[in-house]
């Protein structure tokens, strides 16, 4: 069995990159970094993807698309480079079966990329780590998924909820988060992992991994939410997870 804790965050003050940038995270805390859409690292140098990320890049018949894709790329490049002394092109990333992205290194680093709506979110780790944003679209039936996505009591929490939209979209990111953390991916059985606030025993075969396992929800604006995952507990009581703006 695995056991998951799920939180909130309190709020969250978001520093500004590379002004409050850390030398390394060897306390152990959690980095997550947000980059708008239209930030200049959306139209990187071309050497800092390669020419198969190019290609992928240039397949999304969105333009939309095509930027959060190129952005997350270049955000990897950025940030691996500060990380680790390199030139941001020399950064070696590969995929995992489920597609996640990994940053090819020596150190134990661990990385994470998500984007929705204006923003694209980045985690790093020296532990499996995984991140989810959404946008809070007001008009998007959120309730014609709550049977396939959440538990019972999931369904009644949202139902007794004040922002039911909110909370929805704040358990929806957990599960996404802790699942990419896992790296079991996104499945069709989201209702089976349980994430409301509080310690939970779940099933390897549903989580996709056995341990201690850590969800946390983190404001971004008044129109996104996300939530962070990694192995292990707390690492620190007051401050598990720094954010930064890029």
């Amino acid at each position: 069995m695995a056991t998951v804790s799920s939180l909130t965050l309190p709020p969250v003050s978001w520093l500004s990159w590379p002004d409050n940038a850390r030398d390394s995270t060897t306390d152990n805390t959690i980095s997550v970094f947000r980059c708008a859409v239209n930030s200049p690292l959306a139209t990187p140098p071309p050497q800092w993807l390669t020419p198969t990320e190019w290609q992928r890049a240039n397949r999304f018949h969105q333009p939309a698309d095509r930027t959060r894709f190129v952005l997350g790329r270049s955000m990897v490049r950025r940030l691996t480079a500060h990380f680790s002394g390199q030139l941001p092109e020399q950064t070696a990333i590969r995929l995992t079966p489920t597609g996640k992205p990994e940053w090819v290194n020596d150190d134990g680093w661990h990385i994470n990329l998500a984007h929705s709506g204006n923003w694209v979110l980045m985690a790093l780790a020296t532990t499996p780590v995984g991140i989810d944003v959404e946008q809070i679209r007001p008009n998007f039936d959120f309730q014609a998924l709550l049977g396939s996505t959440l538990d019972k009591n999931e369904h009644l929490f949202i139902k007794n909820h004040a922002k039911p939209r909110q909370a929805f979209y704040d358990l929806w990111t957990r599960k996404e988060a802790l699942l990419k953390a896992t790296g079991r991916g996104v499945n069709d059985h989201l209702s089976q992992l349980p994430v409301l606030t509080g310690t939970h025993t779940i099933a390897n075969e549903t989580i996709g991994s056995t341990g201690h396992w850590t969800v946390a929800t983190v404001d971004v604006d008044e129109q996104h939410t996300a939530a962070v995952a990694w192995a292990g507990p707390l690492p620190t009581a007051l401050s598990p997870v720094t954010c930064y703006t890029i």
